[in-house]
């Protein structure tokens, strides 16, 4: 026990003569150089050099001119863009018609579209509500209640109701 003593004592020597050799010394002595020791007092008359002074760059500062954002960034190059792009032959000359969508059987209520690329019909009016089915693009929906809330109560063509996030239906449909 005393032989482990003596040895974390003179551990702890030799630690503390190798930071008096080859360090500072004095750890915090470069922390109170920063800090002024008294604060000279200001007066309204002072003011103006004071902020001059604090104004003022440093000698180390570089001075030299403001470049611009724009001037700095290198100009974005598509390095393998690619051939362009061609109709299939049997397509070519003509133009896509829009997606006929089957409205609900039955509906007596405004018909709506989905106006993102897949949304979900849940059982509630939250997201933390189970999703019933999810809805491409351009599926028009039935609306059961009012259509101007965050949550609106619709059906699908297939007869399955839930609810949507109102940011997502239109009455126009999507092209």
């Amino acid at each position: 026990m005393i032989r482990l003593g003596l040895l974390l004592l003179a551990l702890i020597a030799a630690i503390a003569l190798t930071w008096a050799t080859y360090g500072e010394g004095d750890l915090r002595a470069e922390r109170r150089a920063a800090i002024p020791e008294t604060q000279p007092e200001t007066t309204p008359t002072d003011a103006p050099s004071l902020i001059e002074e604090l104004t003022r760059p440093e000698p180390d500062q570089n001075t030299g001119p403001i470049v611009e954002a724009e001037s700095q960034t290198a100009p974005v190059t598509d390095e393998f863009p690619g051939p362009p792009l061609q109709p299939s032959p049997e397509y070519e000359g003509q133009t896509p018609e829009p997606a006929q969508t089957a409205l609900p059987a039955g509906a007596t209520g405004p018909i709506l579209y989905v106006t993102a690329t897949r949304v979900n019909v849940r059982a509630g009016a939250s997201t933390g509500d189970a999703v019933v089915v999810a809805l491409d693009r351009g599926a028009a929906v039935e609306a059961l209640g009012p259509t101007d809330g965050d949550w609106v109560q619709i059906r699908d063509t297939n007869g399955r109701q839930g609810f949507v996030s109102g940011q997502f239906l239109s009455s126009q449909a999507p092209r």
